[in-house]
């Protein structure tokens, strides 16, 4: 299961963060992640998932045991759009992370070529994504009491994209309220780094889905209460996107 690494040059279209904040996040990590979301025959992807369990599982793990990543997921689709897997790891650095890619996507083959060629038939189609941290809880996504949650992948005016960042660290106490009250396990917003059209990811991972998506609507409320002239920007900048509720498998 080889993905297809995209250049080094795409970084060139990396946005830059506003100063106001920058300077707040520049003693936190910033880390990046490579996901792959996968579309998948849908009568076999218990088959995906094994395979994933018995040969990519083990690679992973043992990246995160020797440092090389700082964690990996394994999402499966609830609801949403047509991505039906996600494959991701988290890494400090963009060059840690690229390494690992293909370090790992070469121990994968090595150890069952006949598997990883089974996964790719079973998921046929992927696209790759490379976020970075700008906001949020938990920024090396090791959330380990966390069994699903709500990603929202948005397009945004890449002109005024760093002013919803701006707006987004501006609600960022509403969030973190929902944390201390142990209503969510994590929350994060992302920048766009190399990929599709999605410029900006918020992600809310709670104990379940439901209590995923029953804080989200809270805090959706709390945010059109208190921040509503903030939000109305922040929507007129990203006016589309689409959400999905992932399982968290792995």
């Amino acid at each position: 299961m080889r993905i297809k690494y995209l250049t080094l040059a795409l970084l060139a279209g990396c946005a830059v963060l506003p100063l106001a904040v920058a300077a707040q996040e520049e003693e936190a990590p910033r880390p990046f992640v490579y996901s792959t979301y996968f579309e998948c025959d849908s009568t076999d992807e218990w088959l995906a998932d094994a395979i994933v369990d018995q040969l990519i599982k083990p690679v992973y793990d043992a990246a995160v045991e020797d440092g090389s990543i700082s964690s990996w997921g394994w999402l499966s689709h609830h609801t949403g759009g047509h991505w039906r897997r996600d494959l991701y790891h988290v890494a400090p650095t963009f060059e840690a992370m690229w390494t690992a890619s293909e370090a790992m996507g070469e121990k994968i083959d090595a150890a069952n070529a006949a598997a990883s060629a089974k996964f790719g038939a079973i998921c046929h189609t992927h696209d790759d994504y490379i976020w970075q941290w700008v906001i949020g809880s938990s920024p090396d996504a090791s959330d380990a009491t966390a069994t699903g949650g709500v990603s929202q992948y948005l397009v945004c005016d890449m002109a005024r994209q760093g002013r919803a960042d701006e707006l987004m660290a501006a609600a960022a106490p509403i969030y973190n309220r929902h944390i201390a009250a142990g209503e969510l396990v994590s929350w994060g917003w992302l920048e766009h780094v190399v990929g599709g059209e999605y410029r900006r990811l918020l992600t809310l991972r709670g104990a379940t889905n439901m209590n995923a998506l029953v804080a989200w609507g809270a805090i959706n409320d709390e945010l059109d209460a208190e921040q509503a002239a903030g939000m109305a920007e922040l929507n007129e900048i990203c006016d589309s996107h689409q959400d999905y509720v992932w399982n968290i498998v792995h």
